[in-house]
């Protein structure tokens, strides 16, 4: 089990480290570059129904922010990727929705953030997008076809996206997002 630090520790700490480093005659420029990187990893579970989705949504934002790295786009970006893969297990994973449980795991770390989403699936409600074709997207438009594009889009804003699935136990999406350099 992890222990989890606040930020008034995490603040403690920092002054600690450069009080310290003073009394101990370490020059400025090499305390400079000691570094503090913090990571927090949060489990959140959900009931499998669409009326979790903009819950689901805006908490995994809200935890993107305290990195401080996240633009808004990058924001957007996640909030989006976390409802279409969210919509997927409901639609996909359960039979009847509110029927199975989502978890939701999020590590954040100063500049990258990795969601889990964790689904038990039923037997023969299987759905590996490893799997499907690749989107064409002229002769999408031309079906005016409504859904289909949510994995495609997905890999399209996400930095990294894997998908697992172990038959008859879990289906797990993994998806990774870092920060965008600050726009001039």
């Amino acid at each position: 089990m992890k222990i989890l630090l606040m930020k008034t520790q995490l603040d403690d700490l920092a002054i600690f480290l450069e009080e310290k480093g003073k009394e101990l005659g370490i020059p400025e420029d090499e305390m400079e570059q000691v570094v503090i990187d913090t990571a927090a990893s949060i489990r959140l579970t959900f009931p499998s129904h669409t009326s979790q989705l903009e819950l689901i949504r805006r908490i995994t934002k809200k935890i993107a922010t305290y990195s401080e790295s996240f633009n808004e786009e990058n924001l957007e970006d996640i909030g989006l990727a976390i409802d279409e893969a969210c919509t997927n297990v409901i639609a996909h994973s359960y039979r009847k929705p509110g029927e199975g449980k989502i978890a939701v795991d999020i590590d954040l770390e100063p500049n990258k953030i990795t969601i889990r989403l964790t689904d038990r699936g039923e037997e023969g409600q299987t759905f590996n997008p490893n799997n499907l074709s690749p989107v064409d997207k002229e002769e999408y438009l031309q079906r005016l076809s409504k859904g289909g594009l949510g994995v495609y889009l997905i890999k399209k804003i996400m930095d990294e996206v894997e998908y697992t699935v172990v038959p008859g136990i879990s289906n797990t999406l993994t998806m990774v997002k870092f920060a965008s350099p600050a726009k001039k």
